[in-house]
């Protein structure tokens, strides 16, 4: 699809100076537990709004993630033996598939951090966050009988907490049973936006030093959780590509598993970008996401220019990396 670059915010970052001024002036917060999960009959990966975010991530309402219908808060008397996760899968021939993946393990420790109770700023604080944090599509708790509830994830006063991912994070997968999506590929790239705005700009050496002197977030942005940036988990990522100049098109591809993976670690792993007095003429943008949908942080790279990175703070990417986004 076309699309062109076009002056904005690429995406919301909150300043660092603001969340401390929040936390300066405030550091209560107040607790509140969801309304209860209502049971079902069975785990369903294939419920419309679970197929819908994972045949397009990049569609999903953002508005209903968090608190889809029917999920909420484990009931005192539903008591879990296994968890099912549905993920964006492929099939043998490169299908795109939805796959109900079955975890088993510590499920106890699962069970007790979706019983944690949701943290929120007291209702006359009003605060920016940084954090993209996108739970994923469908995960269900099982019980003896197979009657499952979807748990709403338990909030913190900025996103989401960490422990249910940790907790998930030890499951081992038992099974995996895959539904086809008919006339889908796992190679299609989706539909990127229209346009971004300019996430990257030109520094000085001067620049660099203020910027570590005083943690600038241009240059140092909070630290992402684990949940918001998969690294080694991360899912098929899909690569949107703009130009600057106009009516040049966009154009974009679906990664491999194991490409995503690589250009996760070379990422996050790049030194720290040095001074640059470039403007790229081609950028590409990343939602880094798991297969099961979660995560949400926005990765920008630049094409040209400098071939700097926007993860975990602008970094330099190795040419072989910029060469592989550019085939």
């Amino acid at each position: 699809m076309s699309g062109r670059f076009t002056a904005g915010v690429f995406i919301v970052v909150v300043s660092v100076v603001a969340v401390a001024l929040v936390w300066a002036g405030v550091r209560d917060y107040e607790s509140f537990t969801p309304p209860a999960a209502t049971a079902v009959d069975r785990a369903d990966c294939l419920a419309p709004d679970i197929a819908a975010a994972l045949v397009a991530p990049e569609a999903r309402d953002s508005s209903i993630a968090l608190r889809p219908e029917g999920s909420g808060y484990p009931p005192p008397d539903f008591s879990p033996v296994a968890v099912v996760r549905c993920e964006r899968g492929e099939t043998s021939d490169g299908g795109l598939s939805i796959d109900t993946v079955r975890l088993e393990g510590d499920i106890h420790a699962v069970d007790e951090a979706f019983r944690e109770q949701s943290r929120r700023f007291p209702a006359n604080v009003r605060a920016d966050c940084a954090y993209r944090l996108v739970p994923p599509a469908g995960l269900w708790l099982v019980d003896e009988a197979g009657a499952a509830i979807r748990p709403t994830w338990p909030t913190a006063p900025c996103g989401l907490q960490e422990k249910p991912h940790a907790a998930l994070n030890r499951l081992q997968e038992d099974s995996r049973e895959q539904h086809l999506v008919d006339g889908v590929s796992a190679d299609d790239a989706g539909i990127c936006p229209d346009s971004i705005g300019q996430p990257f700009a030109t520094t000085t050496e001067a620049d660099m030093n203020r910027m570590a002197e005083h943690e600038d977030t241009h240059a140092r942005p909070l630290t992402e959780t684990a949940l918001a940036t998969p690294i080694s988990d991360v899912g098929r990522l899909r690569v949107c590509r703009y130009s600057t100049e106009p009516p040049l098109t966009a154009s974009r591809i679906r990664l491999s598993r194991q490409q995503s993976t690589d250009l996760m670690e070379a990422a996050s792993t790049a030194p720290p970008a040095g001074p640059c007095d470039l403007v790229a003429q081609h950028i590409a943008s990343i939602d880094v996401l798991r297969p099961d949908g979660s995560g949400g942080t926005r990765m920008a790279v630049e094409l040209d220019g400098c071939q700097r990175v926007n993860l975990l703070g602008q970094r330099q990417l190795p040419p072989a990396v910029i060469a592989f986004l550019l085939r």
